[in-house]
């Protein structure tokens, strides 16, 4: 019997019919361009040359410090490259320097950038304001800091310290716990939706969204990963738009509210600018936080006599926050392609169009700027310069949120178990995949019940 493959003709199948078509394609080129990206970092890191061995390390930092042999390394792809501290600084505070990604000038840099998603649709990274430069930049933080006031950050405070209290009083005496389980992810991530004012009985699925977004934060490593992230960021977009609708008709408490009610000069942020700010602030005020609570007390439980000085002095958890933000440096790297010819300390000259990936968690250990700077030491009085934030109009919004988490975490954690010798690490700590963010994703520990208080 003939089978007819011919496609089906009413207009509704039709159009479901055109749409797989369409999404097979963007598959097959997806997936292509992913393959091709990784063979061609590969043979660029048998090469040595810095754009392979980023992409294919596991030892990030060791790479930073490679780099050392100049305070611009160029790659043979245009690219260029950077662990000295005063380069990062300049290039953050620099208005010609743009946190965008950049339109590639030929094929090859195509495929390092890798593919874009349509212009109509919004993108939780490339919709934010991390991304804007100039006067829309300017623009859009106008209109958004009025979420972050200090009034407002006094509300975030008590509702951090409500959470923290409950979690922390919940961790087991008796048994070991997972610190990044069972408070270092939970915590930041309660959060983060209080501030944006989504309803509690969502947050398991916020959850889920911020993790596969974050996982991607480097790029998908497979066709399967880029389709969990496109899914992840049209459904958090999605929601959060159906939020924002009904924000608008009765607003709230929330910066979500706030940005959609927020006016200068008769000036409004768009759909657009809210949902891809709202976005960011899910990754930004997650992943760093997590990862600044599980490294760091991960780093901290290593060096027991600092850890004995902590406990013993909750004041010095200010300055353990600082240190920890430059030994362990969250946010690896970043990118920045000049707008302008841009003169960086040392004689060079970044180009019109030229594109620098700035390692931070070099910058932040530049023996030019910290005194043996792979010792951890929570009295180095120049921790505060740390690079971990960024600098200049992109420092990163949510930095007094991610400190003020970090701080309520430890202080109320500590309290209740005072004596740093009855801590122990019972397990491996599992390490996240990424490369640009570090962290962890677990941490097994035990504290003994009798120093509980």
């Amino acid at each position: 019997m003939a089978v007819d493959c011919s496609p089906p003709h009413s207009a509704q199948t039709q159009g479901i019919y055109t749409r797989r078509v369409s999404d097979l394609r963007r598959d097959a080129h997806l997936g292509a361009s992913i393959a091709l990206f990784w063979a061609i970092t590969r043979f660029y890191s048998r090469l040595g040359d810095p754009v392979g061995v980023l992409e294919t390390t596991t030892d990030i930092p060791a790479f930073a410090n490679s780099l050392r042999t100049a305070p611009v390394v160029r790659s043979r792809t245009g690219f260029r490259y950077t662990s000295d501290y005063e380069v990062c600084s300049a290039v953050l505070r620099s208005p010609d320097a743009s946190a965008d990604i950049p339109e590639a000038r030929n094929a090859f840099e195509s495929i390092l950038l890798g593919p874009q998603l349509p212009p109509e649709q919004i993108d939780p990274l490339l919709d934010a304001i991390i991304t804007k430069d100039g006067g829309e930049h300017t623009r859009i933080r106008r209109l958004v800091l009025p979420g972050f006031t200090h009034r407002v950050m006094q509300g975030w405070r008590e509702a951090t310290q409500r959470v923290a209290d409950e979690m922390v009083a919940a961790l087991p005496t008796d048994r070991p716990f997972d610190l990044v389980r069972d408070l270092a992810a939970p915590l930041p991530m309660a959060v983060i939706c209080e501030v944006l004012g989504v309803p509690f009985v969502d947050r398991d699925q916020f959850t889920t969204w911020g993790e596969t977004l974050a996982s991607g934060l480097d790029r998908p490593r497979t066709l399967d990963h880029a389709r969990r992230m496109h899914v992840a960021a049209q459904e958090l977009v999605a929601y959060l738009a159906q939020l924002l609708a009904e924000r608008r008709v009765n607003p709230s408490d929330d910066v979500l509210s706030s940005m959609a009610l927020a006016e200068f000069d008769g000036d409004r942020l768009d759909d657009r600018d809210i949902l891809g700010t709202a976005a960011f602030l899910l990754l930004a005020g997650f992943e760093t936080t997590v990862n600044l609570l599980g490294a760091g007390t991960e780093v901290l439980l290593r060096h027991p006599d600092q850890f004995a000085e902590v406990t013993a002095n909750l004041d010095l958890v200010p300055d353990l926050i600082e240190e920890v933000l430059r030994y362990v440096c969250p946010v690896q790297y970043t990118f920045r392609t000049a707008l302008a010819p841009i003169e960086l300390p040392g004689g060079e000259t970044l180009d019109e169009r030229d594109t620098i990936v700035l390692m931070l968690v070099g910058a932040n250990r530049d023996p030019k700027v910290f005194d043996d700077p792979n010792r951890f030491d929570i009295h180095r009085e120049n921790a505060r310069r740390n690079l971990a934030f960024g600098f200049g109009i992109h420092h990163c919004i949510g930095a007094a949120l991610a400190r003020m988490e970090a701080e309520i975490v430890w202080r109320t954690l500590f309290a209740r178990f005072p004596d740093a010798s009855a801590w122990r690490i019972t397990g491996k700590p599992v390490a996240n995949s990424g490369r640009m963010i570090r962290g962890l994703r677990s941490l097994p520990v035990q504290v003994t019940s009798s120093t509980s208080v």
